[in-house]
């Protein structure tokens, strides 16, 4: 994916700071293009180098990345990127709020109750719920997230 980033010079005038390939990682079966990150909250102009190493946002840190599942597999993390719950190929939950949008293909969100079918142009925000991605389709899934690191409050 093709990644522009813009900046502000002192002057107060807008221009392109950086204009090439997004760095991709891959990921278990899944393949990344990192494309934003910020790991606190952004000072501007934000810096625009996206390291390579690959986990979730601390609170109030920001990414966005692109993240593909090839056709008839689950997400699943072998790096323990995700806390795993273990209980069923790809299930985890993180400490974000994960926007995301599908842009080609089909995917199912699995949760505790029940699974919703997204393709396409729909969109999803998991509000850090236990969940899973399966790719059920023959065809590879490939989404548009925006995370947003949070702190987990205790349930009572």
């Amino acid at each position: 994916m093709r990644r522009v980033v813009t900046g502000e010079g002192p002057d107060g005038r807008s221009y392109v700071v950086s204009d090439g390939k997004a760095t991709t990682a891959e990921v278990g079966t899944m393949d990344l293009d990192l494309l934003w990150r910020n790991d606190t909250v952004p000072t501007l102009p934000a810096p625009t180098e996206v390291p390579g190493e690959v986990a979730f946002p601390p609170a109030g840190g920001v990414w966005v990345i692109t993240w593909t599942i090839p056709a008839g597999t689950t997400g699943e993390d072998p790096d323990d990127i995700v806390q795993s719950t273990g209980e069923r190929p790809g299930f985890h939950s993180t400490d974000s709020v994960d926007v995301n949008v599908v842009l080609s293909g089909e995917v199912v969100l699995e949760l505790d109750e029940g699974e919703v079918a997204l393709r396409a142009g729909d969109l999803v925000v998991v509000n850090g719920s236990r969940h899973a991605w399966q790719n059920r389709s023959s065809e590879p899934v490939r989404v548009l997230s925006t995370i947003v690191g949070g702190t987990r409050t205790p349930t009572t």
